[in-house]
């Protein structure tokens, strides 16, 4: 296992990014977790942080398990930095969506929301390797977002953490990923070198 962190991208970013948000946890997700009136406190950081802290540690021990979960099946291969500049993006922008549309959300605490769009960044960059399992994941994700937004059925997982879910972090976390996975195509269509017939 050690061997895999060290060659892979990937997994190193796991090995970072599970024991930042416990020890986030540890401190106390009170003082990260996204509050509705972080704008008249100033705590403009909580729109960033509160997708690394948890409402308990059931809550951080199924996200850490999605998280493992995504880089199995997907591997996507990234550098530090764009798995940097993914998540920072996400979190700033599912933080964004809830204040211009949730204004009943009073707080909010969890990595779900950027976990969702990471499923779909990943198998993104999976389908060139594997068509199947990438249209499998994506598929899974987006049918999954849109039962919890119709409720067309219960999964229980707020009984498990202990405290609501707010599902529409899930259907932003699904956006953010599009919305990435259009501007990263773009960039890289730009970056190809033009093709000169002659």
């Amino acid at each position: 296992m050690w061997q895999r962190i060290k060659a892979s991208p990937d997994w190193r970013f796991v090995a970072v990014i599970i024991p930042i948000m416990t020890i986030l946890q540890l401190i106390g997700p009170e003082y990260f977790r996204y509050e509705r009136d972080w704008r008249s406190s100033g705590e403009i950081w909580r729109l960033v942080t509160a997708h690394w802290v948890h409402v308990g540690w059931m809550h951080l021990l199924l996200n850490g398990l999605g998280l493992v979960v995504c880089v199995s099946l997907t591997t996507p291969g990234w550098s530090a930095r764009r798995w940097l500049v993914s998540t920072l993006i996400m979190a700033i922008g599912i933080s964004t969506l809830v204040v211009m549309f949730n204004p009943e959300v009073q707080d909010y605490a969890g990595h779900s929301g950027i976990l969702y769009g990471l499923y779909v960044l990943g198998a993104i960059s999976l389908f060139p390797r594997d068509r199947l399992i990438a249209i499998l994941v994506i598929a899974a994700i987006v049918i999954k977002v849109l039962m919890e937004q119709f409720n067309f059925y219960d999964f229980n997982t707020g009984a498990m953490i202990g405290a609501r879910v707010i599902v529409d972090a899930h259907l932003y976390g699904l956006l953010m990923a599009i919305a990435i996975a259009l501007i990263w195509a773009t960039y890289t269509m730009n970056q190809s070198p033009t093709r000169q017939s002659n």
